[in-house]
């Protein structure tokens, strides 16, 4: 059974930027985003909200920027990786976006 596209469907850049913070603060190790200002602030021209996520998107691709705080003692590698997991798989799962980039930046440690 064919259906008929009835018009079009578009995602705020802010629902994008929730769906991504809610995805970041699930995983294990994870204390919160980093407040980014001052001389970080620059980077934010792609539709950050200096609330520790950049976010771009080209065509139906997603780049994502996340600075992240994490607690002490944890494996900063396996935290990072897990949280590009989990980001993109929410996003794909979610909006049906292709995760082209998630880079994270560990800004500081709680």
């Amino acid at each position: 059974m064919e259906t008929e596209q009835l018009g079009a469907v578009r995602i705020a850049r802010q629902v994008l930027a929730t769906i991504i913070e809610m995805a970041a603060l699930k995983v294990p190790g994870v204390v919160g985003l980093a407040r980014v200002g001052g001389h970080f602030s620059r980077f934010f021209d792609r539709g950050g909200s200096g609330q520790g996520i950049a976010l771009a998107m080209y065509d139906q691709e997603v780049h994502a920027d996340l600075y992240l705080v994490v607690s002490a003692g944890s494996n900063m590698v396996q935290v990072a990786t897990a949280v590009q997991d989990a980001v993109g798989g929410a996003i794909e799962h979610m909006v049906g976006l292709t995760v082209k980039e998630i880079n994270v930046y560990i800004q500081d440690v709680a």
